[in-house]
Formats: structure tokens, C-alpha cells, sequence
């Protein structure tokens, strides 16, 4: 008979403990939106700067999370320049009001000349 509630007891606080972890980590997940761009070889390095510059100052918005940017280092795609843009949103709703400003329409002119390949995707990242 002592068994029955010494197996409730540990199950109770095995479900407390549960719900804590659960209750700790709410709100942990973040959303990423990854961009990678793979320049034209003849691109001009000031209109790829433009570019990096306008990822630079959109990361400035209050919408934004965090943002890192850098350079593929890959071995894969020997003589490609990509770029990866990093940005990090605490919700949807950031992702879509900071696709309402004004300087993100200007990422699409920009790339538009000097692309050869974009892609992007989102996620939720559990911390």
C-alpha cells in the first residue's frame, strides 16, 4: 500500500517539475529570417555595400531582435560572394511590421541588379 502513494507523490512532482521547465522556457523562441544572397561576378562592390548597409540600418528598427550579417565562407561554391543576413524577430507580427518600412522595398530594387541567387527562409528557434 505504501507504494500507491509514494508513486502519486512522484508523479505530482514530476508533472510540477514539468510545468516549471515549461513556464522557465514560454516565450524562449525566437523567429529567424535568413536571407542569403549570391552576387553577379560582375556586381559593383559599392552597390553590394549599399545593400549591406540598408540590412545594416533596417537592423536598427525597434522590430528587430538582433541581426547578423557576414560573408559565406563556404568551399562548395568556389568563386561565388554570398552574403547571409541574419535578423531576429520576438514575434510575427515584428516580422510583417518591419516588412512595412519603407527602406525594406528598397532591398528588392538593389538585389534586383547585382543578384544572381536569393533565398530566404523563416523559423522558430527554440532556445
Amino acid at each position: 500500500m505504501k507504494k500507491i502513494p509514494l508513486l502519486l507523490i512522484f508523479t505530482f512532482v514530476f508533472v510540477l517539475t514539468g510545468n516549471i521547465h515549461a513556464q522557465n522556457n514560454a516565450g524562449t523562441a525566437v523567429l529567424r529570417h535568413i536571407v542569403t544572397i549570391s552576387f553577379k561576378k560582375d556586381a559593383p562592390a559599392d552597390s553590394i555595400k549599399a545593400l549591406d548597409k540598408i540590412y545594416l540600418d533596417l537592423s536598427k528598427s525597434s522590430f528587430v531582435k538582433d541581426f547578423e550579417t557576414g560573408t559565406d565562407i563556404s568551399t562548395r561554391d568556389p568563386g561565388v560572394l554570398r552574403h547571409v543576413y541574419m535578423t531576429t524577430f520576438v514575434s510575427k507580427e515584428d516580422m510583417q511590421n518591419y516588412k512595412k518600412i519603407p527602406e525594406y522595398q528598397r532591398l528588392f530594387k538593389v538585389s534586383m541588379a547585382i543578384a544572381d541567387d536569393v533565398n530566404a527562409v523563416d523559423y522558430w528557434a527554440e532556445k
